[in-house]
């Protein structure tokens, strides 16, 4: 498993982030660019730049926006997949996801809130970095 990939198992594997996209839907929840009027709400996460290593560690930053139809959906969604990547700068997520050894993963910056005027929507996003031992990557 790759470290986008155990992002992406946990946002469809969190109940409380599927209740709002959708219970297990893996169509509301993108890896890379988001197609152009998406069902909602959704999210679609990317890589910042490239990841340090240091010490057989790599620290990789990931970038995931939370879409909704209005600005106090998107902020609840953001606010589930905060808790659900361990809350705060720190603390977070250990433990293996799905196979995929997690050193911590926590909240690395939280954007607000953008309007998109081109498909009506509100995005909310927030940036998580994961942490994680170079051997683990599959």
């Amino acid at each position: 498993m790759t470290p986008y990939e155990a992002i992406g198992y946990t946002l469809i594997n969190t109940t409380a982030v599927s209740a709002i996209v959708g219970a297990g839907s893996a169509s509301a929840v993108f890896y890379g660019l988001r197609p152009l009027r998406t069902t909602l709400p959704s999210i679609n996460y990317y890589e910042i730049g490239g990841g340090t290593r240091a010490f057989g560690m790599e620290r990789q930053t990931f970038s995931l926006s939370c879409r909704a139809a209005t600005p106090s959906a998107a902020r609840d969604l953001a606010r589930e997949v905060v808790t659900a990547f361990g809350g705060t700068s720190g603390t977070g997520l250990t433990g293996t996801v799905n196979g995929f050894d997690v050193a911590r993963v926590s909240l690395g910056v939280d954007g607000g809130l953008i309007p998109e005027p081109e498909d009506n929507v509100f995005n909310a996003p927030v940036d998580i970095v994961l942490v994680y031992a170079t051997t683990t990557v599959s």
